[in-house]
């Protein structure tokens, strides 16, 4: 049986079309270039996929009331997805959607793997009316789902293949982002979509007609272009066309249709796939361009003048019947779709200088190696400081009684060489006279959601005690005292203060000054001396440490009591990381939003506050005016966006099913996502146990095969003709009736 089927398989193979096999050549090659484990194309481009700068998807979904200056921000976050549509643009209005059909490795990966499956059991979708589905659907993409707050990556296919690929080659690239993503309950039902719209589909390309925003674009770039004589478009010769419908039967997306037994294509639908060409004996079809009319006005006695075939890209039938049949009622609903999609846009668019040495003498022990020893608690305590490590740090200018205020005598007291960070500090700013101090930031963070957590009485030995026992970070967690300046800005510092010894030091006189003051406290105003990524590491210290986030005790606003912590806020780090948001920085992209955009806007970092306070900029009502900083969101401000403002950033349907803490969220039927899953599951089963079957246990038919599900519809309404099934029908009716007949004439 296998030797027989694998004949079966190399028997379909070479039944290809030599074209074709071309066409499906550059396909698996474009899935090499464009999806892991190699992804050469978006990594040549800075990016790791076809998300982020490369997407294509995103930046024309329309916001009511959004403003030019939206649409530039919206454009400059994906600036080579905008040029990569712009290019498939021109290339389409010239020859035809060849992106969609010879390079997109995204509808090309399903097509190949519908086409190795049999064709009895797959959905027949091209005879549904595809041009009211397809631009309905886009209406719905471009214009309400921002409005409803519903996100374009949650139903995109540029972002489920490449995932599927990542979950497949995560052994040889160590990324296990596919896994995480397509086993979460978004990624399961864009999982089921790819099957049903994809492998199960006639000819594979169901997404591609109906959900695909860059097909539907690309459909009236082709339609547009297939007006001119000039551009390359799949045209029709009806005095050569036989009526055979092989055509038909083959086009992949159902953009040719016998009408009158003559084939029609419609460009709104074509691909260019070339298929159509390939399997006509007859050239009555074919992708070419047409060369000027130079048929003559006048013609001379006696000379034979022959006419130039009339390839027709667009055909234009006029209906023969009245009243409501006579409507095309496609043009009628596609025109509505325009009209209102108008009308609802009118409607709303009204490196550092020497740090100063040890001015203490603290070095003169605690440089030495080796200071190592056994405390009270029976942890084993380093005494010894790496000096180079603490001079180039951010601390480093700092004499070490500043902070450590008590101790003036050896042996040192444990109590005395407690640090309190809101005490005033060390160094005075010339100008003012004033000493620095970290006192009205210490305030602020008592006040927050985390003031709880320590922000003094620091000390060598508490940091165990405070690692286990605190819940809320202290200013000593999130505070490290790390080489302040990384080797990879210290040329962007070097270059932004590089007038410090000279138009600073005309007031600012001594090397003192500008050892301590330059090399402390004017780093912290380098502007980007810490990047989001940077701060999301920071909040990742404790965020996506789920152990501890499942001890974290949350009190109730209203009752007081305290209760443990959902899946929700457990899980917190992760759906963020699943967001566009957290992608772009992932993907070193600053136009995203890190989590103090959000949880800090406007504010003092140490400002956080839970989503139920009043004054949080992640309450409800504070929302507009988070989502509006930034110049990220600006039209967020407009009541009709209410529902886009609220959007869930920690949506729990991201996280992979299986990492759930509580094991029975697993199955129940809480979101819309899992009552869709619930539905398609078993449809999913059915067509794969199915298929199976029919490979391993059917005969071969030498007619041609037409789906279970849809191949009759298809059958009378794209090539006009009536199903076998029915025809058998009808002749055993008609016998049955000849049979009646003469009995009736005995009688």
């Amino acid at each position: 049986m296998p030797l027989k089927s694998n004949m079966k398989f190399i028997q379909k193979i070479k039944d290809i079309p030599r074209e074709q096999k071309y066409r499906y050549l550059i396909i698996m090659t474009s899935c090499l270039l464009f999806f892991a484990p190699f992804a050469l194309i978006p990594a040549a481009l800075g990016n790791d996929d076809l998300c982020g700068k490369m997407c294509m998807r995103r930046f024309f979904l329309y916001f009511p009331e959004m403003s030019l200056e939206d649409f530039n921000t919206a454009i400059s976050v994906a600036w080579i997805g905008v040029l990569l549509l712009t290019g498939i643009f021109v290339a389409t209005f010239f020859y035809g959607r060849l992106w969609c059909s010879y390079i997109c490795p995204v509808g090309g990966f399903p097509e190949l793997v519908s086409r190795s499956l049999n064709d009895r059991w797959k959905i027949e979708y091209r005879s549904l009316p595809q041009v009211p589905i397809r631009y309905g659907y886009f209406s719905v993409y471009v214009l309400l789902m921002p409005t409803l707050g519903i996100s374009a990556c949650t139903l995109c296919n540029f972002i489920t293949v490449p995932r599927v690929f990542e979950a497949f080659s995560a052994g040889i690239t160590d990324n296990i982002r596919g896994f995480l993503f397509i086993f979460s309950s978004i990624g399961l039902v864009n999982l089921a979509l790819l099957f049903l719209l994809g492998f199960f589909a006639s000819k594979g390309r169901a997404y591609c007609q109906f959900l695909c925003p860059i097909g539907a674009m690309d459909g009236l770039v082709n339609r547009l272009g297939a007006n001119f004589r000039f551009t390359r478009r799949i045209r029709v010769e009806r005095d050569r066309c036989t009526g055979c419908n092989i055509c038909a039967r083959n086009c992949m997306t159902g953009a040719i249709k016998m009408v009158d037994r003559v084939a029609v294509v419609d460009q709104l639908s074509c691909m260019s796939c070339h298929e159509c060409v390939d399997v006509c004996d007859w050239h009555a079809i074919d992708w070419l361009a047409l060369p000027p009319d130079n048929q003559p006005k006048r013609k001379k006695k006696g000379i034979d003048f022959h006419p130039l075939p009339e390839w027709q890209a667009i055909h234009f039938k006029k209906p023969q019947a009245r009243g409501l049949k006579a409507i095309n009622w496609q043009r009628v609903i596609l025109g509505l779709i325009i009209g209102l999609s108008i009308l609802f846009v009118t409607i709303t668019q009204v490196q550092a200088k020497q740090r100063q040495v040890d001015l203490d003498g603290c070095f003169s022990c605690h440089a030495l190696q080796g200071l190592e020893f056994i405390d009270d608690e029976g942890v084993l305590r380093n005494a010894s400081i790496d000096q180079q490590h603490y001079l180039s740090s951010l601390h480093g200018s700092v004499p070490c009684t500043d902070c450590h205020r008590k101790i003036e005598s050896f042996p040192h007291k444990v109590e005395n060489g407690e640090v309190d960070c809101a005490a005033s500090c060390h160094l005075e700013e010339p100008s003012e006279g004033e000493a620095y101090t970290h006192k009205e930031a210490t305030e602020v963070f008592e006040k927050s959601i985390h003031g709880t957590g320590w922000s003094k009485g620091f000390t060598g030995g508490n940091r165990l005690q405070e690692a286990e026992q605190e819940q809320n970070p202290s200013c000593r967690l999130c505070h490290q005292n790390s080489l302040y300046i990384d080797a990879e800005v210290m040329p962007a510092f070097k270059e932004v203060f590089s007038h410090t010894e000279t138009t600073c030091g005309n007031c600012h006189q001594g090397k003192v000054w500008l050892n301590r003051f330059g090399g402390h406290i004017m780093r912290r105003f380098l502007s980007g001396r810490q990047s989001k990524e940077d701060e999301n590491k920071m909040c990742n210290k404790c965020h996506a440490d789920r152990e501890r986030m499942k001890k974290v005790e949350i009190e109730d606003s209203e009752t007081k009591e305290e209760h443990a912590a959902s899946n929700r806020f457990i899980l917190a780090s992760d759906s963020y990381a699943m967001t566009l948001h957290g992608r772009l920085l992932a993907n070193g992209d600053e136009d995203g939003v890190s989590c103090n955009d959000c949880h800090a806007t406007k504010k003092d970092k140490h400002a956080i506050q839970g989503s139920k306070d009043v004054t949080a900029s992640t309450h409800e009502d504070n929302l507009s005016e988070t989502c509006s900083a930034s110049g990220c969101h600006a039209f967020s401000s407009k009541a009709i966006n209410s529902v886009f403002v609220n959007s869930d950033m920690h949506d729990i349907d991201y996280i992979p099913v299986y990492e759930r803490t509580v094991f029975s969220q697993m199955f129940n039927l809480d979101s819309p996502w899992k009552r869709f899953l619930a539905f398609v599951v078993p449809v999913i089963a059915v067509l794969i146990v199915g298929s199976l079957l029919w490979s391993l246990f059917a005969k071969k038919k030498k007619s041609v095969v037409f789906s279970l599900f849809g191949g009759d519809h298809f059958q009378q309404h794209m090539i006009g003709r009536k199903p076998k099934a029915k025809v058998k029908r009808s002749n055993v009716s008609n016998k049955k009736n000849k049979q009646k007949k003469p009995s009736a004439e005995k009688k």
